[in-house]
């Protein structure tokens, strides 16, 4: 049999690569019988899965290994730290089945799901600054064909979503160590990204623009982005790489701007007809700002990922907030001056730096600010927000403009100060910029709670489930988290759905536990009769033996110390020719055992039908749907 990819079902994709987040924890514990107990039943999953979507068992021979980044790469301290330390998590299925020739190493590996990689998002793609989670995917994949033999034959597929998508592509446009990369929803690669990472592509483009450009920032950039694009097509590392992309999907949004590159196979999907998306919104916003809003934000990175936006407002304006803040709230003349003397040096190092940083950050503003108008308008018509959260919002937009005029016309007053050498009226002017700030930061904080609807709204876009949802909503089937839901017709034509991974759980654990009732009653049963009911049989026949042998054998005991005791020692020597026993055999008081163990079988009875019916009643309801029969018998 072809080696050919046994994951080829698109759904069962999707819902690995889904399946793999609720895993991340148990995976990262450092105690290994959790670790091992984990791997046990994400095996379960994976054939229960493909058992959901396929309709058929993994062949019975199908031994599957599993591998784990945390294993292979962030415990491993032979690996650099700042690759085990990058956020990085995956996991490796190996699929070996001998006599069907299958031996396939699938890397499942993760995306957007905390802040750091969020923050990732943000800085190391729409930056293109940083590579570090491409080096900790790389590193895996290495690690994980090792440990699966890497035989000649061995096929490795990757899976990813959102974040992992960028990376996998990475790995294989620069490495090609994949046969397939399947990606969803994916964070696509930016050209800055590939240029820093891939020395033999920078290498390329130089020789490729060495004639006619100064510098690759001087190569037009949709120019450049076809020659990166023919590079790897020639190098036959992009025609196995397929992408579903849901039109909702905010990474589907911006992917149009900051020099992104969408490789392989792309299909498109409308995960959510309520909404339109985001990429008209951000197609609106003109290429020289975002390349403009791009560059300044690089500057500023290490001070965002260290304090948040405390930290970037206080880099990028040049303002040292915690100062003037304790200069503030100092009581006294003498006492605010003597703050300023202990801090004469820091006071004259950041009026240097307002001086030659705050108009940069004023113009950044001014840019983001100046796309902000249509970009909420946008977003009502796209249905993303109603009226009233586009008026609220466009209030707290009107006082963010205000703010700003204000902190450029204390700006001037500041610079007016400077050149006079009016150092104290410069520190007032410092401070009423932060209260402008200040005003700005509750002004983004009112923002950030009337936009919340919306960003919702946005990131499902992005989410898993709801491309399964899309997917399958022809088919009378939907997902919620790992469980695959079937829809039906009740008698008075009602629409049901039910959770049918959940009925499958509850009908397996129930009669697992209606076994192991059966066996305790059983067992119960086989000790009673051991220990009272045999165990009084043998003693009273071991009693009766005796008695027959006294009976038959008089003479035997003529000399026994109790037969002695009984005729008294003056018939010492008396012939003892005689013994009659009569014999009475009693128990203590039993409870009535016949009636308690039909008590348990009863109660047993009416559990094991209760959980039939329930079975019963889904089979019903579902009756054309053979699946779920073999669903509720399959054993992973």
């Amino acid at each position: 049999m072809e080696n050919k990819n046994v994951f080829e079902n698109e759904n069962v994709k999707l819902r690995l690569i889904d399946l793999e987040y609720d895993y991340k924890q148990k995976f990262a514990s450092i105690n290994a019988s959790e670790v091992k107990e984990a791997k046990a039943d994400f095996e379960a999953d994976v054939r229960r899965i493909y058992k959901e979507e396929t309709r058929h068992d993994l062949p019975e021979n199908t031994k599957i290994e599993i591998y784990t980044s945390s294993e292979l790469v962030n415990q491993n301290t032979s690996i650099e730290s700042s690759t085990r330390e990058s956020g990085y998590d995956g996991t490796a299925i190996h699929i070996i089945d001998k006599k069907k020739h299958i031996d396939q190493l699938h890397i499942i590996s993760e995306g957007s799901a905390d802040n750091k990689d969020w923050s990732y998002n943000f800085f190391g793609l729409f930056l293109g600054i940083d590579h570090s989670q491409y080096e900790a995917t790389k590193e895996f994949t290495k690690k994980a064909k090792k440990a699966a033999g890497d035989s000649e034959d061995l096929k490795t597929f990757a899976l990813g979503h959102s974040l992992a998508n960028n990376n996998q592509v990475m790995v294989q446009l620069i490495n090609g160590d994949y046969d397939e990369v399947y990606g969803v929803n994916g964070a696509q690669v930016n050209i800055d990204q590939l240029l820093e990472t891939d020395e033999s592509l920078y290498r390329y483009v130089i020789r490729k623009f060495s004639y006619k450009y100064e510098d690759i920032d001087s190569i037009p950039p949709e120019k450049l982005k076809k020659e990166i694009q023919k590079y790897y097509e020639d190098k036959g590392v992009t025609a196995n790489i397929t992408q579903r992309i849901s039109k909702d999907d905010p990474l589907y949004g911006v992917s149009g701007k900051a020099d992104f590159i969408t490789f392989g196979d792309v299909k498109m999907a409308d995960t959510n007809t309520s909404v339109k998306g985001i990429r008209n919104i951000m197609d609106g916003i003109p290429d020289e700002d975002v390349r403009s809003m791009q560059e300044y934000l690089q500057k500023y990175k290490d001070d965002y990922e260290k304090d948040g936006l405390n930290g970037f407002v206080k880099a990028a304006s040049g303002i040292d907030i915690e100062l003037i803040e304790k200069v503030k709230h100092t009581d006294g003349v003498l006492a605010k001056a003597s703050v300023v003397y202990e801090n004469f040096d820091d006071v004259k190092q950041m009026y240097g730096r307002i001086k030659e940083q705050l108009p940069a950050f004023l113009g950044f503003l001014h840019t983001l600010l100046g796309n902000s108008g249509p970009i909420v308008d946008q977003l009502a018509e796209n249905g993303y927000i109603d009226d009233t959260q586009k008026k609220v919002i466009k209030k707290e937009l009107s006082n963010l403009n205000a703010s700003m005029k204000g902190i450029e016309l204390q700006y001037d007053d500041f610079i007016d100060h400077l050149k006079h050498g009016q150092f104290t009226q410069a520190l007032n002017d410092v401070g009423k910029i932060v209260e402008y700030v200040k005003s700005m930061i509750s002004s983004f904080e009112t923002l950030d709670t009337e936009t919340k609807d919306a960003l919702k709204l946005i990131v499902d876009g992005h989410s898993i489930v709801q491309m399964l949802n899309a997917l399958s909503k022809e088919k009378g089937f939907s997902y919620k988290g790992s469980d695959i839901y079937f829809t039906g017709k009740g008698g008075l034509g009602e629409t049901i759905k039910v959770n049918i991974s959940s009925a499958v759980r509850i009908y397996q654990n129930g009669m697992k536990i209606v076994e192991d009732m059966e066996d305790a009653i059983s067992a119960y049963q086989k000790v009673f009769r051991q220990e009272i009911d045999e165990e009084f049989i043998d003693k009273k026949q071991a009693i009766i033996t005796s008695i027959q042998h006294m009976e038959e054998n008089p003479s035997h005991y003529a000399f026994d110390l109790q037969f002695r005791l009984a005729a008294g020692f003056s018939h010492t020597f008396d012939k003892l020719e005689k013994i009659s026993v009569h014999e009475s055999f009693h128990t203590g008081a039993l409870p009535a055992n016949d009636g308690i163990v039909a008590e348990l079988k009863k109660q047993t009875s009416e559990k094991k039908n209760f959980i039939k019916n329930i079975r019963e009643s889904i089979e019903k309801l579902f009756e054309k749907e053979e699946m779920i029969s073999q669903l509720f018998d399959f054993q992973p």
